[in-house]
């Protein structure tokens, strides 16, 4: 069986951040997001979506997400930072990375999403805990059919912070709360 280099690439980097994520380097986030950043780059076989893809097209949307997280970061002031290192340390590289990348490079059908999805939450479960790799699962298979629907990478990073934000905001201590009383956390 001959599998050429340019089917290996995607895998070959999602096996580097695997990797990178399981030595648990001091400065691991900066690493991960350097991979997740630039290996796509190293890959001739693909090539980077536009930064702002038919934003006339996307304009609904993105004034939804505009709005909303203008409305959190008001209501929530003391969320401004986390909103901003969530974005350029995670919201951007793991969209770049899983679904710009991998996602296209996988195959870009459903089957595709639903392997970038569960290896996102395994890449979550890792760094995180298995806790939150199982929760990202399914904001994963959303970010991948928005994704798959758009093209618009800046977008779905947006999206993918304010959700981010949403669950600190609202649901990250009742989560806590009922993790804990069932023994999980």
């Amino acid at each position: 069986m001959n599998i050429s280099y340019r089917k290996l690439m995607p895998w070959l980097g999602a096996a580097v951040l695997v990797a990178a994520a399981m030595v648990r380097l001091n400065a691991s986030v900066y690493v991960l997001d350097g991979i997740m950043l630039f290996f796509p780059l190293a890959d001739p076989a693909w090539s980077p979506p536009p930064f702002l893809p038919r934003l006339r097209q996307h304009a609904p949307a993105w004034a939804a997400v505009l709005l909303s997280t203008a409305i959190l970061l008001l209501r929530y002031p003391d969320h401004s930072q986390y909103f901003a290192a969530m974005l350029l340390t995670a919201a951007i590289p793991e969209e770049w990375f899983f679904r710009a990348y991998l996602l296209v490079r996988a195959g870009d059908d459903w089957r595709a999403n639903i392997a970038v999805s569960v290896f996102f939450g395994f890449m979550h479960g890792i760094t995180w805990g298995w806790v939150a790799g199982t929760l990202v699962f399914v904001p994963s298979l959303f970010y991948g059919w928005l994704y798959q629907r758009t093209r618009d990478v800046t977008l779905l990073a947006l999206v993918h912070a304010l959700s981010n934000l949403v669950f600190v905001i609202y649901l990250s201590a009742p989560l806590n709360s009922w993790l804990v009383g069932h023994g999980i956390a």
